[in-house]
């Protein structure tokens, strides 16, 4: 089996109910504030999937589609996928969850489990476990990151 996976998480300080609605306002919208390019479509936009400070070429355009929420009793779970919009067959798809979950009432988990297959075979396999794979974890990182303080600047903004 092929699949990597990845896992983070972070907190944001705004409660569960006005994350969500946050996130899911204008059907995913809400990442307009993190894109670099927005496209027409309300829940395909373009962005900068990349390490904070990363050399450019390790950076990606891609293109994220973010599908209906589920709610499981107090978890909402959001699915995301991106792939790369230039050259797709060198990088690969990744599926993901982003979970939202309170954990007190001014206090959210924002929790993003995703999977990929490293394109190009056993080459692609082990330029994934040599250093994309690093790439992606902390192209997940600063995902997560922008998302807690574009949230929690809303949030300022608001009161």
């Amino acid at each position: 089996m092929n699949t990597m996976l990845l896992h983070d998480f972070a907190y944001v300080p705004v409660s569960a109910e006005r994350v969500c609605s946050r996130i899911l306002a204008e059907d995913g919208m809400w990442l307009a504030l993190l894109a670099d390019a927005a496209v027409s479509e309300a829940e395909t936009l373009h962005l900068r999937i990349g390490p904070v400070g990363a050399v450019p070429m390790l950076g990606k355009t891609v293109k994220l589609e973010v599908g209906e929420p589920l709610k499981r009793d107090e978890v909402t779970v959001v699915p995301l996928a991106w792939r790369a919009t230039a050259t797709p067959g060198l990088f690969p798809v990744m599926s993901a969850d982003l979970e939202i979950a309170p954990l007190d009432a001014e206090l959210t988990q924002l929790t993003l489990r995703g999977r990929y297959e490293p394109p190009l075979g056993a080459v692609g396999r082990r330029l994934d476990r040599l250093l994309m794979h690093r790439v992606a974890e902390a192209s997940v990182r600063a995902f997560l990151g922008r998302l807690v303080a574009t949230l929690s600047a809303a949030e300022t903004a608001r009161l």
